[in-house]
């Protein structure tokens, strides 16, 4: 199943090239615009202005803007208005956009719209005495461009983030599974070996002295022992067959392992966003006919057609929330598209086009493959035919016309996406963790019916040896009942064993079995050779310590899919070398690696760590063997 799981989970990495492809996009359209009013040094502004908000939508960047990212804005806020005193109002409206887009991105909240909304005010000041349309068009369309480029980036770094956090998920929940199974077996079989020990302890000095009452706290010792054996079936059998995850997803496990059946984080920011994005860009598109001077019918028929196509647009939004589309999508999209077109020629308006980047956005939404993408590009074709013929402005207006078609059907289409996405990550994780919850069931299952079987039966037939030797050989019955002690207090350590609170867990083999299943649980195919042979504990503590941080560290930092576990003993020395086919992540290292060094020095050996020059990642443990 988790290979399944694993090729089902979507990978984050492209979501941040829907930011990229909305910027490139919006970029040919404001250039167009300043290259008819400003000319080659317009231009070569717009293209300045695009720098920084390209460099943080692309991941290599986000190590620069963390750096620096105070005087990057700066410098993004002197791009943006420095030409107003060069070209005066005639500067491109809405760039300033971009300044507050990367507010809203790198400044925390509430501070963030505090200055995002102090960078609307100087825009519409910056405008004052301009006419209706143009007041409008400044303050929306910089909205517009800031709560697109929000949206887009934000929505693919909470996917990212959702996916990369997906390894520390399983790690909370195989916790969760262990309290449980540490309360379990305390309950049942911990008090019941206290209580076994102290009837032993106490029968010691009577075997001599008052056999009688020796054999009554033998007799009592052996009932509870096989009680507590009883105890061990049941628990094997509760915990075995646990709460199911999947069917509990409001329980405290299902918590654990997605929060719940509500949507995240992700969706919600990005249905805010569409929705703020489609009332702001058709309030700006009515404006502008509404100034135009237009007649009441047309203003009234135009504002009944941008109503619909919103309506429209907000049903075919969720299209993909559960893998389907609205029923009667087929001709809801051609209703959508015909009334972005033909209200054009009837009205006469053709301010009207702005409306069918959301019947792109749709196109790719609903129609499958690549059909979606021939309509998209004919409705891009479509508006900027239909502005060239219109406008007065001839190409100018065409390219903006077809780039902001696409750049606003982008914008549909990846928040939508986006959202989908989000939601199969969770499901990918959540399933990961239920997995990962299943196998440590499964494991303290087995190992509570392994090791705990047999040591609990064991103590239960040492109980009724002594009885039986008690008057007949003292002296062996003092024998056994030490013996008795021994096993009692092995069992009370394979209880801390199994449920992971006993220094016993700490053994190579043990965390080789442990690494397995926490890779194989990730997805991730494992080729391991088997403890090489005998080593002392001190080093096969240190061995398995490493094998822990070495596996941990696959599941945080690399996007693996295949681990290998080599170990072998030779020239009197052990090695142990953990390779993975992922790369380690451009984040800080921490402090497990230095403390790694620090325990394989203090016996003398050497740890290396680093890229393999193919991709991957190595770790490497070299420890001598003493004499």
């Amino acid at each position: 199943m988790s290979g399944a799981a694993r090729q089902g989970d979507p990978a984050p990495g492209p979501a941040w090239m829907f930011a990229v492809a909305f910027l490139c996009l919006v970029l040919p359209a404001r250039s167009a615009i300043a290259a008819y009013g400003a000319g080659p040094a317009g231009m070569a502004v717009v293209l300045a202005l695009f720098v920084l908000p390209l460099l943080y939508a692309v991941p290599p960047g986000r190590a620069v803007w963390a750096r620096h990212r105070v005087p990057l804005l700066v410098v993004q806020a002197v791009l943006t208005y420095v030409p107003f005193l060069v070209f005066g109002q005639d500067w491109v409206v809405g760039l300033s956009g971009l300044l507050g887009g990367l507010l809203l991105l790198t400044v925390k909240a509430p501070a963030s719209w505090v200055l995002f909304g102090a960078v609307l005010l100087l825009e519409g000041a910056l405008r004052v005495g301009d006419s209706l349309p143009l007041t409008a068009w400044a303050l929306t369309a910089p909205v517009n461009l800031a709560l697109a480029l929000f949206g887009l980036a934000r929505l693919a770094d909470l996917v990212a983030d959702l996916h990369s956090t997906q390894a520390e998920l399983v790690a909370v929940t195989v916790a969760r599974q262990r309290l449980r199974a540490a309360g379990l077996l305390r309950e049942a079989i911990g008090d019941r070996l206290e209580a076994v020990t102290a009837h032993a302890k106490a029968a010691l000095p009577m075997l001599t002295d008052n056999p009688g009452r020796a054999r009554d706290r033998l007799t009592e010792a052996a009932g509870i022992a096989r009680q507590a054996l009883d105890q061990v079936r049941v628990a094997v059998a509760a915990h075995a067959h646990g709460p199911s995850e999947a069917g509990r997803a409001g329980g405290s496990e299902g918590d654990t392992a997605g929060g719940g059946t509500g949507d995240t984080v992700a969706p919600r920011v990005a249905r805010l966003v569409l929705a703020v994005v489609l009332c702001a860009f058709s309030t700006q598109v009515l404006v502008n006919i509404v100034g135009s001077g237009a007649a009441a019918p047309v203003e009234i028929g135009a504002a009944c057609v941008i109503v619909a196509i919103v309506a429209l647009q907000l049903r075919h939004t969720p299209a993909r929330r559960d893998g389907g589309r609205p029923r009667g999508w087929a001709w809801t999209l051609t209703a959508q598209t015909l009334l972005s077109v033909v209200p054009v020629w009837v009205f006469d308006e053709v301010d009207l086009l702005g409306m069918a980047g959301f019947a792109a956005g749709s196109a790719l939404l609903l129609l499958p493959g690549r059909w979606a993408w021939a309509a998209f590009a004919a409705i891009l074709l479509g508006a900027g035919t239909m502005m060239a013929a219109y406008s007065t402005y001839g190409m100018y207006d065409a390219v903006y016309a077809a780039t902001g078609t696409a750049a606003y059907g982008l914008v549909v289409y990846g928040l939508s996406r986006l959202t989908d996405l989000a939601r199969r990550v969770e499901a990918a994780r959540r399933e990961l963790a239920r997995i990962a919850a299943a196998r440590e069931r499964t494991r303290v299952a087995r190992d509570t019916h392994d090791l705990l079987g047999l040591g609990l039966s064991a103590v239960a037939l040492k109980c009724d040896l002594v009885i039986r030797l008690i008057g007949r050989d003292d002296a062996r019955a003092g024998d056994e009942l030490r013996r008795l002690l021994e096993i009692a207090a092995r069992a009370r350590d394979e209880v801390l064993s199994v449920t992971g609170e006993g220094r016993e867990r700490l053994s190579l083999r043990q965390e080789l079995a442990a690494a397995r299943d926490a890779l194989t649980a990730a997805g991730v195919v494992v080729h391991a050779d088997p403890p090489a042979g005998p080593v002392p504990p001190p080093v096969d503590e240190v061995l398995a310590t490493v094998l822990r941080e070495a596996v941990t560290n696959v599941l945080r930092h690399a996007a693996a899919e295949r681990c290998t576990i080599r170990m072998s003993t030779a020239d009197g020395a052990v090695r142990l070398h953990v390779a993975n086919d992922g790369a380690r992540s451009s984040g800080p290292a921490g402090t497990g690696l230095a403390s790694l060094r620090a325990r394989v020095d203090a016996l003398g050996g050497r740890l290396t760590a680093g890229g393999d020059g193919a991709g991957g990642f190595e770790l490497a443990v070299e420890i001598p063997l003493p004499p």
